[in-house]
């Protein structure tokens, strides 16, 4: 853990996207292009150094319509495999990484349609 321009305490946070989810969704549903508009938004907001997105094999999660993601951090204390509706879930997985990135306990369920519920201390 780090702290950034006075921003508080910050973590490097990795975003996992199933490119298997991606390609089934197609430009239609908005997929495609999700990993690239989330590394846009989350640099937009002064996190682009600390996180990476991404894209991944299949988390053997295969949602109708949506994408799984995997967004965990370096210190390892804790990650969240979500499904998210591209079109839909955008904002709602932008705060979760961003939780993530800054250390803060994320228990609830943080985007509509989660696979897990968010595990303390997984990987």
């Amino acid at each position: 853990m780090r702290d950034d321009s006075g921003g508080g305490p910050v973590e490097d946070v990795e975003v996992l996207v199933c490119r298997k989810c991606l390609m089934k969704g197609g430009t239609r549903a908005g997929g495609l292009d999700l990993p690239r508009w989330l590394q846009g938004t989350l640099t937009e907001r002064g996190l682009g150094g600390q996180v990476r997105v991404l894209p991944s094999g299949c988390m053997n999660q295969c949602p109708r319509g949506k994408v799984t993601v995997l967004v965990s951090s370096d210190s390892g204390r804790g990650g969240a495999l979500v499904t998210v509706d591209p079109r839909l879930h955008r904002e709602e997985l932008v705060q979760l990484v961003e939780r993530h990135a800054r250390g803060e306990p994320t228990r609830e369920a943080p985007v509509p349609g989660d696979v897990e519920a968010e595990r303390e201390g997984a990987t």
